[in-house]
This record gives C-alpha cells, structure tokens and sequence, in this order.
C-alpha cells in the first residue's frame, strides 16, 4: 500500500502544475478556443491521475519504491547508472528522498511477535480510508437520491414533451430509451443514471422554448457521456483528496463541461436563438435551481457559473480549431509524469529482470500497429471504422459497397440505395451520399463547375456550399487519368454527427478499373490502406 501511494502522491504533484497552469491560462483559452477543448484536457488529466505509474519504466519505480529507502549517489556513480548491461539507457528521473524519521520502523509489542510499522505506513493507511470514504459517500447519495427519484417521482406522459423529446432524440441520434420523469424535489433538470438513464425534471411550468432547449441541453450531456466523465472527475479526486489542487480541477471541469454542451446546444444558431437559450437559464436562475448530487449532469450551475455560460454563449466571433493546445497538454502531461520517481543505482539495475533490446521492442511496436489495421478473419467484406463526435470516440461496423468501377464503406442497417450510386440513411432522408464520375474532365474544369455551381474550396479537392439549412460536401478523387467525386449533404444542425461519419465514409472511397481483375475480395489490402490515411 506504501507503494501506491508513493506512486499516487508523486502523479498528484506533477499533475498539480499543469492544473494551476490551466486555471491560469482559462480567460485567454476561452476566448481562443471552444470550451470542448479544455473539457478534453481535464478528462485526460483525470485518467492520467487514476494511472500513477508512467509507461515503460512504471515496473522498474514500483521495484524500486518496494525498497523504500533514502539513496546517495555519487557523481561518479550516477554516470555508470546511465547505461545498463546490453547498451539500453534508462530514463533519468527526479530523486525523492524520503525521511529517515518517516521510513524508521516503529516496532509494537505483542503477545507473539512485533509488528513494525513506519509513519509512512500510517500516512498510506491515512489515505487509503479518505479515498474509500468519499467513494462511499458521494456512491450512497447517488443512490438513495436516484431511489427518492425512482419511488416518489411521476413518470411524463405528456404528449408535447414526448413529441419534442423524440424528435431531439432523432436529431442527437439517440437511439435507446429514455425515461423522464417529474420530481417535485428536483432543483434542477438533470440526467440520472449509467446504464439506464433517466431525464428528471422539476415540477415546474416551462414554455415551448424553454422546455426545448432544457431537453436538448440534457440529451447532449446523454449523447456525450458526461455522467461517466463526473465518475471520473470524482474517483480521481477521492483518490486525490490531500491534494487541494484536484479539488480546483473538478470545479473547473464540471464548468467546462457545461459550457462545451452550451456550445454544442446552439452550434451553428443565431444570435437571436442563442439569446432564446440564455433566458432560459436565466429563469432557471431565477427559480433557484440547485443540483442535488455530484453524478448528475446540471441544467443549473450557479450565478457566477451563469455569468460565464452567458458570455461563451453571446460571444459571435468563431473560435480556432484546439486541436494543438490538447495535444500539447498530453505530452506535457506524460512528460512531467515521467520525471517522478527515485534514482537508479548500479546494484539496483543488475538486480532487474533483463531489459528487452529498443530494436525488439521497434518491431513488437510495429507489429501491433499492423495488427491494428488487420482484417476481421469472420468477415473480409467489413471493417470497424473509428470516428470522433464531439470529443468522444466512436466505434461503429462497416460493410464494403462495391459499385460501378469504385468501392466504399457503409455503417451497417443505417444506410438503404436509392439509386444506383445513391444512398439515404434510413433515419433521416435529408442526409444522403452519391458518387458521381467525372469521366475525360480535368481538375481544372471540374472545380470550375464546381465554382459555378455555388461551391466554396475549404482544402486541396474538398469544396463545399450551404442552401438554406443543408450543408453540401463533395471530395474530388484524382486517381491518376481518372476523376470522381463523392458528395454528400446534411442539415445543418447536424455538422457534429453526420457531418464527422459521412466524412470518413468518403475517406474510404477506393477506384479500380473496370478491365482489373478486382473484386470485394482483392479491394481488402487497398481499402485497408485508404482507410489508414
């Protein structure tokens, strides 16, 4: 248990700076940046809290944590430590020297033998109750408050919040069951639940308006898994409990989270609309609303919170793509984690199991990559595309469509022809895919008729146009003498959902000629290339 905790209070203080960083940095990325982003970032730092032990060299600290003993190397030591038997270098860490005082054994008598005991020992024991301790209780107020909710509550029949429930839940592409139920106790609208989860709303009068934007504000958080990503914040804080700084954390991650779902509630609306959405939180404020257990998601958050949404949500400038910033934020992450640990000594590193060789480790590295991008040996004809909306990963089965000299991939019972190189999906016939070939033009004069047809080139052979509420897309594929292009179009409130699967969807596009010997067996080693670029 001393081990651990070790490991744990080592992570925490590393983490600790780029917390205080990002608190720091939050004005200038807001304004910058989407809220998304930053809510991204908190959630890897969570993870990364919950595994304190850094990648490769994570068993050689814990082997050495075990010992736990204050170490004094010399200079001329510390250089014969860099390179082990077989020529592979270890990674140079922080030295953490632990008191003599707290690693001295504090021996009890008894009846049979003595037990010894450090204060370190007492610390670790100290930690492990807290940490237990908050689990326990945010996990029994979760559940005697989603009981009360469950016994006392009145499960919603009405009519118009049925309709306008169904119809958000078609445009989020939620396809479960939701139950809603009305509580009179409830402060605040919230989604309750993991595996079955359940809408609770307050036993209140709302407007049309009002009631719109409160279910889609909560279906989003439903559709984005953020009751999932509070379990995390609240795990890695009641493991983190000493620390003051995962404490700010969690604050400052439930806040972004509330205001990427506002930004993801009016994507793409007008001022008009956005300004609809602000007063309808500022009702809830006015109503008083409070949340009543942490593993909920929040309609209501509190007057300073509010004065926050109310600004990200007015602001009309667009905000850049950061993209950049989390991925820094994750290599600055495992970076720092990496420096936390103890010194390796001469005597400690022969003691070691045998280092694997860096070249056999190269290729046991490439060879998983490889096996990623294997084909399923059930099945040759499909694939498990992987894809992001809004932030989360989304993994979904595809099947080779194999048309009139090209192939592509679909996702499975979405998707039904309507003509020969047409597809509508079954949920929504506003969302559609075609292939069109380009046969004897140039580049040059297919984005010329492109142009003339209202076409806007956002990259290289991607052009695109907006008609009143459809968005328009088409990618230009040039395989050498030969041209085809695959268009595809949805509304526009749906830029986060088909916009991300159509997009890989024409990624997978592979031409083949019509005088080959191709067929869906032979396409399986191209396709597998196209999909990996």
């Amino acid at each position: 248990m001393t081990t651990v905790f070790l490991s744990f209070l080592g992570i925490s203080a590393s983490i600790s700076l780029i917390v205080l960083a990002l608190i720091l940095l939050t004005p200038f990325l807001n304004k910058r940046y989407a809220a998304k982003w930053t809510y991204l970032i908190w959630i890897f730092l969570a993870l990364r809290l919950l595994v304190p032990v850094s990648g490769a060299n994570g068993p050689l600290v814990m082997d050495i944590l075990s010992q736990i003993r204050p170490q004094t190397v010399h200079r001329a030591e510390e250089k014969d430590t860099d390179i082990l038997d077989g020529g592979v270098i270890s990674s140079r860490r922080i030295i953490v020297e632990i008191p003599t005082q707290m690693t001295t054994p504090i021996t009890t008598p008894s009846e049979k033998n003595n037990l010894e005991i450090t204060i370190l020992d007492i610390l670790a024991i100290v930690w492990m109750i807290g940490s237990l301790f908050m689990i326990a209780v945010h996990l029994v107020s979760y559940l005697y408050y989603k009981r009360q909710v469950m016994n006392k509550g009145r499960t919603i029949k009405d009519v118009h919040i049925l309709h306008q429930m169904s119809k958000l839940k078609r445009e989020l592409h939620i396809k479960y069951a939701i139950q809603i139920v009305e509580y009179s106790k409830a402060k605040s609208p919230m989604i309750l639940g993991f595996l079955r989860p359940v809408l609770v709303l307050p036993k209140e009068q709302y407007s049309s308006e009002e009631l719109y934007f409160i279910l889609k504000h909560e279906l989003v958080h439903l559709r984005r898994k953020d009751v999932y990503a509070k379990l995390l914040f609240v795990v890695a804080n009641a493991l983190h409990w000493f620390n003051p700084c995962i404490w700010m954390m969690q604050k400052e991650a439930v806040i972004d989270m509330e205001l990427s779902c506002d930004e993801r509630v009016t994507k793409g609306s007008s001022y008009a609309v956005r300004k609809a959405y602000t007063e309808t939180l500022l009702s809830m404020l006015h109503k008083r609303c409070t949340n009543r257990t942490i593993l909920s998601t929040q309609f209501y958050g509190g007057t300073e919170i509010m004065k926050k949404r109310f600004k990200n949500i007015l602001i009309k400038n667009g905000k850049k793509n950061g993209i950049s910033v989390l991925l820094g934020a994750m290599i600055l992450t495992v970076s720092l984690g990496t420096l936390v640990g103890c010194s390796i000594t001469k005597e400690e590193a022969e003691a070691l199991p045998e280092t694997e060789n860096i070249s056999d480790a190269s290729e046991k590295e490439e060879t998983q990559e490889e096996q990623m991008f294997e084909d399923d040996s059930n099945d040759d004809n499909t694939r498990t595309l992987t894809f992001s909306k809004e932030g989360v990963e989304e993994q979904k089965e595809a099947t080779i469509v194999v048309g009139d000299g090209y192939s592509l991939y679909l996702f499975d019972d979405e998707w039904e022809a309507t003509d020969v190189n047409t597809w509508t999906a079954k949920d929504n016939e506003k969302v559609q895919l075609w292939i069109t070939h380009f046969e004897g033009k140039t580049m040059d004069v297919i984005e010329q008729e492109l142009a003339d047809d209202g076409y806007i080139t956002e990259e290289a052979h991607h052009h695109w146009k907006q008609e009143e509420d459809q968005i328009y897309h088409v990618k230009v594929k040039d395989f050498e003498d030969d041209r085809w292009g695959v268009f595809y179009c949805y509304p526009v409130e749906a830029e986060e959902g088909w916009g991300r699967e159509l997009s890989l969807i024409t990624d997978t596009f592979v031409f083949f000629s019509k005088e080959g010997e191709n067929t869906k067996e032979s396409l399986k080693e191209e396709d597998s290339q196209e999909i990996r670029n």
